[in-house]
């Protein structure tokens, strides 16, 4: 029952994609729709306040009827719809405030310059004042006509063609009334104030071009006013209106013009305007778009009711499943827990704790069983195999760290044993060798054996075993560290500075120097070759502290945080990269001694390597009997005067 359950949320949830993506473009078109229509306002609102304007400076305010008449309410109008319409472009896409940038730029502080200059106008108001209402009229025609080509470019953004047909006809109905009122404008000022009426040849072309736009214009608009915007306008405007203007226009290019009426045939109810049929086919093109967007918003809310009622179907269904094999569940989850938590760890540490060179035995485990003999039995099965495997691959995991532990001790006491008799023949030549330079190549390579033992030492610290090399007296500190100096390269280099005087006990001084000479070497590779290494030591009530401090590249946050989990000994040295290995040696050595080693920035550059000696294996010197060290040895060509021969 579930699978069909699943499949069929798994198709709602398609569909429900498919309608929000859907509902997001229906939401992209009505606000473009919305971006088309909605300049109309201010446009009207501008053209109501260039109409009164045109009007009230020649005079004729009483005698032509107008949208709105007086200063006041067609300024109010204007910066009310301008406002408006800044509201709506700042919540609109940016392609759309793209689209009317030209026209919205500098808009208001042209309209209150054009204002100014009107209200500083003193001249009488009559039809001797019609040059300035011209250029009053002119200049609102420059702010009207950017926003035709912000409406065209948006209406072209529009896919869904009910959408697209309105905006289409809000585009060509803005053009057409700011054509009309062009025409009359140009009619009547021409007629009027032209000596012989419209007898050139310019004012008949300029007159007739817009009477030809005038014609075309309605002419597009009635064949497209179909389907939904059918109601907008009719007959009586595209063709009787229109034929009506025309022949008076025609009639005062043949010198036939009479004002009243002209203005008798042009002043007409806005209703029956093509300012009225913008308006309707605006209210028709809102009305499309907000059903649009709601069709889309209930058709998702629909299907998210489908997805909610299947997916209660389902959770029912699985309820009543589930109950029929809770027991046996709960069985399985209760032994998968105990294996997880309990049993398996448990046997796991017992085999990874089994001592270096001793056989791995592998424990007894019970393993997991249910009553039941459906899909829950195969799985307490598979968890039966996989508790196998785990321990399997302990043991195999113990297996080789014992073989890679026993190559280690067999490979560091085959090398140790040759080192140490190559160090000894090296030795004896350099007590029957006077020569200064051939003496100088045996120190050379009295350095180099001396190091090579170090690593071999490495090998058996990794295999867990300890180191042969053994001190039965307590050894001065400053031995001590001259013997870590003595198996590093370029020992010259390193410098003991404030070194206050303490002793170590022989069980743990080869240990520490073998330690003190991985973080010598880390400290000398890591820092440029003219700058020196410091080691500096002081006496702790709780024991005893040296600091390694270089000056070399230092070390980010996060990796000196690793290398002091290294050097704590909490990682196995299997985990890293082989150029860490000197930290996983220093780590054991002090583990092995309760040392506390751990790195931090130096206050310059570098890093500074801080080892604290517990009291248990130092202490304060004092006038007693002199400290055994072990014996010197010479150095090597070139060695710096400032420091002492280093020992092994």
């Amino acid at each position: 029952m579930m699978p069909p359950l699943l499949i069929f949320i798994l198709v709602l949830g398609f569909e429900v994609r498919k309608i929000d993506r859907e509902t997001d473009e229906v939401g992209r078109q009505t606000g473009f729709a919305a971006a088309a229509d909605g300049p109309s306002a201010l446009l009207t609102s501008l053209q109501d306040e260039r109409n009164w304007a045109a009007v009230e400076l020649i005079g004729q305010g009483g005698q032509v009827t107008v949208s709105v008449e007086g200063y006041p309410a067609t300024r109010q109008n204007t910066d009310t719809a301008l406002a408006g319409f800044q509201d709506l472009l700042d919540h609109s896409e940016e392609r759309t405030r793209q689209a009317y940038a030209p026209a919205m730029d500098g808009l208001a502080d042209q309209l209150a310059a054009v204002r100014q200059r009107i209200d500083g106008n003193t001249t009488e108001r009559s039809i001797l004042n019609a040059g300035f209402g011209n250029e009053i009229f002119d200049t609102y025609s420059r702010l009207i006509e950017p926003f035709f080509a912000g409406t065209t470019q948006i209406s072209q953004e529009i896919d869904r063609p009910d959408l697209r047909q309105g905006a289409e006809l809000i585009d060509l109905s803005a053009r057409q009334v700011e054509t009309v009122g062009n025409l009359i404008r140009q009619t009547i000022v021409t007629s009027l104030l032209t000596e012989g009426g419209i007898n050139e040849r310019p004012e008949l072309a300029n007159i007739s071009g817009l009477l030809s736009r005038f014609e075309r214009l309605a002419l597009q608009m009635r064949d497209r006013t179909t389907g939904l915007y059918a109601a907008a306008g009719d007959d009586a405007l595209f063709i009787g209106f229109t034929q009506a203007v025309a022949t008076q226009v025609e009639g005062a290019m043949r010198g036939q013009f009479d004002l009243n009426r002209f203005l008798g045939t042009v002043t007409v109810p806005n209703e029956q305007s093509y300012n009225g049929y913008r308006q309707r086919v605006s209210e028709t093109l809102r009305d499309e778009a907000d059903g649009l967007t709601t069709t889309a918003v209930w058709r998702e809310r629909i299907y998210l009711f489908l997805i909610a009622l299947t997916v209660v179907i389902a959770v029912v269904a699985a309820f009543v499943v589930a109950r029929s094999i809770t027991r046996p569940m709960r069985s399985l989850t209760g032994q998968a827990v105990e294996m997880a938590h309990h049993r398996l760890d448990q046997a796991i540490a017992t085999v990874l704790r089994t001592p270096l060179g001793e056989d791995v035995t592998v424990p007894e485990i019970e393993a997991i069983m249910v009553e039941t003999d459906d899909e829950v039995a195969d799985v307490a099965e598979v968890l039966t195999s996989v508790q196998d495997s785990a321990l399997d691959l302990a043991a195999g995991q113990a297996v080789l760290r014992r073989n890679l532990a026993d190559s280690f001790v067999n490979l560091g006491r085959r090398n140790q044993n040759l080192l140490s008799r190559q160090l000894d023949f090296i030795t004896k030549l350099e007590s029957d060798e006077a020569d200064p330079d051939i003496l100088g190549h045996l120190f050379q390579l009295d350095h180099l054996a001396t190091r090579m033992r170090r690593n071999a030492e490495s090998l058996l610290v990794l295999a867990g075993n300890e180191s042969p090399r053994k001190w039965t007296a307590p050894v001065r500190i400053t031995d001590l560290i001259r013997a870590a100096v003595s198996e590093v390269e370029d020992y010259q280099r390193v410098v003991m500075q404030v070194v206050q005087p303490i002793t170590i006990v022989g069980t743990a001084a080869a240990d520490l120097a073998h330690l003190l000479a991985e973080l010598i070497e880390n400290a000398l590779l890591f820092s440029p070759a003219d700058e020196t290494v410091e080691i500096r030591g002081l006496t702790q009530p709780a024991g005893y502290t040296l600091a390694v401090i270089d000056q070399g590249l230092g070390m980010r946050p996060d990796e000196i945080a690793r290398a002091n989990r290294r050097l704590a000994g909490a990682e196995s040295f299997t985990v890293a990269p082989s150029r860490y290995l000197g930290h996983y040696v220093a780590g054991r050595l002090a583990v092995r001694h309760n040392i506390f080693v751990r790195l931090q920035p130096s206050a310059g550059a570098g890093i500074t390597a801080t080892v604290h000696v517990p009291a248990s294996l130092a202490a304060a010197t004092g006038g007693g009997t002199p400290l055994l060290a072990p014996p010197p040895v010479a150095l090597g060509p070139g060695p710096s005067p400032s420091w002492p021969p280093p020992v092994r």
